[in-house]
């Protein structure tokens, strides 16, 4: 009977003492630590397999309470999200399961401009240092084309 009181209270201490680090501390109220006592001092008086299974809940509760809190430090510590933009926080996102964003074209590149890579030879000024297959040229046209109509 003195080894289940003794671990009654240390469950209910460890209560106590993750609602004030999770609830009284931030936001100085106190509902939380005063429904914990009320309802210790309701089950004070089980005996018997009612103060078993309410102190094997209890436990649950405690260990629900501690795990939660853990969880959340470290995801404060290990993936900061404040401050981010919406950008970074997808690039954050994409790396962390390996994969990385594709490079955006800045300037308005052309499709062909992407194909032949940094070199900048276009179709449409008329600068053609590298043979293309004829098919290629025809769907370079089309794609340009295509994009002329969006304008």
């Amino acid at each position: 009977m003195a080894a289940l009181r003794s671990e009654t209270l240390s469950t209910f201490r460890g209560i106590l003492r993750e609602i004030s680090k999770q609830y009284t501390r931030v936001n100085n109220n106190r509902v939380w630590h005063k429904t914990a006592v009320d309802a210790f001092r309701t089950g004070a008086n089980s005996t018997g397999d009612a103060a078993e299974r309410a102190l094997a809940d209890a436990k649950d509760v405690l260990t629900y309470m501690r795990s939660s809190r853990v969880h959340r430090e470290m995801m404060e510590q290990y993936w900061p999200t404040k401050g981010l933009s919406q950008e970074e926080l997808l690039r954050r996102t994409a790396n962390t399961v390996g994969l990385s964003l594709p490079k955006t074209v800045e300037g308005g590149a052309g499709v062909e401009d992407l194909f032949r890579g940094s070199r900048g030879v276009g179709l449409s000024n008329g600068v053609q240092d590298v043979d293309i297959p004829p098919a290629m040229e025809e769907a370079f046209k089309i794609v340009a084309g295509a994009g002329e109509k969006d304008k």
